[in-house]
């Protein structure tokens, strides 16, 4: 298995909360992402951030 592109939606997943939050923090971003059902509590992609990463990054559907 390949693994930049799950790092690379990762990515993409973490930056579109740090685009959602106030404070310009990693931490705030992940708290985001985990609130928002993207990370779970070991900080890796739910099912939810792999299908928001499919739409920010649809060639690595």
């Amino acid at each position: 298995m390949n693994p930049q592109p799950h790092f690379l939606k990762f990515e993409a997943v973490l930056a579109h909360c740090e685009q959602r939050v106030t404070e310009p923090s990693l931490q705030a971003a992940m708290k985001y992402g985990r609130a928002m059902d993207f990370f779970d509590t070991r900080n890796k992609l739910s099912q939810s951030g792999e299908l928001l990463a499919e739409i920010l990054l649809p060639q690595y559907a």
